[in-house]
Protein backbone atom coordinates (compact mmCIF):
# COMPACT_ATOMS: atom_id res chain seq x y z
CA UNK A 1 0.00 0.00 0.00
CA UNK A 2 1.28 3.47 -0.90
CA UNK A 3 1.03 6.24 1.82
CA UNK A 4 1.20 9.96 0.60
CA UNK A 5 3.12 12.08 2.56
CA UNK A 6 2.35 16.09 1.81
CA UNK A 7 6.02 17.98 1.77
CA UNK A 8 5.34 21.60 3.20
CA UNK A 9 6.98 23.11 -0.01
CA UNK A 10 6.06 26.85 -1.00
CA UNK A 11 5.41 27.21 -4.93
CA UNK A 12 8.12 27.30 -7.02
CA UNK A 13 8.37 28.36 -10.80
CA UNK A 14 11.37 27.07 -12.90
CA UNK A 15 13.94 28.50 -14.09
CA UNK A 16 13.65 30.77 -17.51
CA UNK A 17 15.30 29.51 -19.99
CA UNK A 18 15.87 30.94 -23.71
CA UNK A 19 15.40 27.78 -25.72
CA UNK A 20 16.81 28.16 -29.59
CA UNK A 21 14.07 27.06 -32.50
CA UNK A 22 14.33 23.50 -33.38
CA UNK A 23 14.73 22.24 -29.47
CA UNK A 24 11.62 19.78 -28.32
CA UNK A 25 10.86 19.97 -24.08
CA UNK A 26 11.06 16.37 -23.23
CA UNK A 27 10.39 17.21 -19.50
CA UNK A 28 11.42 20.55 -17.49
CA UNK A 29 11.64 20.30 -13.61
CA UNK A 30 14.72 22.66 -13.33
CA UNK A 31 13.08 24.67 -10.52
CA UNK A 32 14.01 28.12 -9.51
CA UNK A 33 15.85 26.94 -6.00
CA UNK A 34 19.22 27.91 -5.46
CA UNK A 35 20.68 24.52 -3.69
CA UNK A 36 23.58 26.65 -2.19
CA UNK A 37 21.03 28.72 0.36
CA UNK A 38 19.19 25.17 1.77
CA UNK A 39 19.68 23.88 4.74
CA UNK A 40 20.44 19.62 4.56
CA UNK A 41 17.62 18.91 6.35
CA UNK A 42 15.17 21.17 3.81
CA UNK A 43 12.06 19.34 2.24
CA UNK A 44 12.56 20.89 -1.20
CA UNK A 45 15.51 18.54 -1.82
CA UNK A 46 12.89 16.53 -3.06
CA UNK A 47 12.39 18.50 -6.12
CA UNK A 48 16.20 17.87 -6.83
CA UNK A 49 16.57 14.59 -8.95
CA UNK A 50 17.84 12.97 -11.41
CA UNK A 51 15.45 13.94 -14.52
CA UNK A 52 15.17 18.14 -14.01
CA UNK A 53 15.24 18.66 -17.76
CA UNK A 54 15.49 17.12 -21.45
CA UNK A 55 15.91 18.42 -24.35
CA UNK A 56 16.02 17.46 -27.81
CA UNK A 57 17.15 18.65 -31.28
CA UNK A 58 15.49 16.34 -33.57
CA UNK A 59 17.20 17.81 -37.01
CA UNK A 60 20.51 16.67 -35.02
CA UNK A 61 19.40 13.67 -33.09
CA UNK A 62 20.99 15.64 -30.07
CA UNK A 63 19.59 15.58 -26.67
CA UNK A 64 20.46 17.94 -23.91
CA UNK A 65 19.74 16.47 -20.28
CA UNK A 66 20.04 18.36 -16.76
CA UNK A 67 20.34 16.06 -13.39
CA UNK A 68 21.04 16.13 -9.89
CA UNK A 69 23.27 13.73 -8.65
CA UNK A 70 23.49 12.16 -6.09
CA UNK A 71 19.79 12.21 -6.36
CA UNK A 72 17.72 14.05 -3.72
CA UNK A 73 21.37 15.04 -1.71
CA UNK A 74 22.48 17.92 -0.49
CA UNK A 75 26.15 16.69 -1.26
CA UNK A 76 25.19 16.90 -5.44
CA UNK A 77 25.90 19.08 -8.20
CA UNK A 78 23.86 19.74 -11.15
CA UNK A 79 24.93 17.36 -14.23
CA UNK A 80 24.53 18.69 -17.57
CA UNK A 81 25.08 15.81 -20.65
CA UNK A 82 24.66 16.37 -24.60
CA UNK A 83 24.47 13.28 -26.24
CA UNK A 84 23.93 12.58 -29.54
CA UNK A 85 21.73 9.36 -31.01
CA UNK A 86 21.34 8.69 -27.39
CA UNK A 87 24.92 7.31 -26.42
CA UNK A 88 25.04 8.30 -23.06
CA UNK A 89 28.16 6.33 -22.73
CA UNK A 90 29.77 8.94 -24.66
CA UNK A 91 28.44 12.40 -24.06
CA UNK A 92 29.71 14.98 -26.56
CA UNK A 93 29.41 17.79 -23.79
CA UNK A 94 29.57 17.24 -19.61
CA UNK A 95 29.07 20.05 -17.49
CA UNK A 96 28.34 19.79 -13.48
CA UNK A 97 28.33 22.53 -10.56
CA UNK A 98 26.27 23.07 -7.69
CA UNK A 99 25.64 27.09 -9.81
CA UNK A 100 22.33 27.32 -11.45
CA UNK A 101 23.05 30.37 -12.95
CA UNK A 102 26.24 28.66 -14.46
CA UNK A 103 24.50 25.42 -15.48
CA UNK A 104 21.84 28.15 -16.82
CA UNK A 105 24.81 29.92 -19.08
CA UNK A 106 26.27 26.46 -20.32
CA UNK A 107 22.94 24.93 -21.58
CA UNK A 108 21.82 28.53 -22.98
CA UNK A 109 25.28 28.76 -24.64
CA UNK A 110 25.09 24.93 -26.04
CA UNK A 111 21.66 25.20 -27.03
CA UNK A 112 22.57 28.14 -29.10
CA UNK A 113 25.82 26.34 -30.52
CA UNK A 114 23.93 23.37 -31.47
CA UNK A 115 21.24 24.98 -33.46
CA UNK A 116 23.58 27.52 -35.75
CA UNK A 117 25.91 24.82 -36.15
CA UNK A 118 26.32 20.94 -34.86
CA UNK A 119 23.31 20.06 -37.13
CA UNK A 120 23.87 21.58 -40.74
Amino acid sequence: MRKHVKLDIPEVNIHPLRITEGWNVRYNHFWEIDPRKLETEDERWFMFTESLLQLYHEKSSITLDLGWYPDLSSDGNYLVLIVKNTDWDNPIQEFSSDDYSKVIDFIEFHLKEITSNWWK
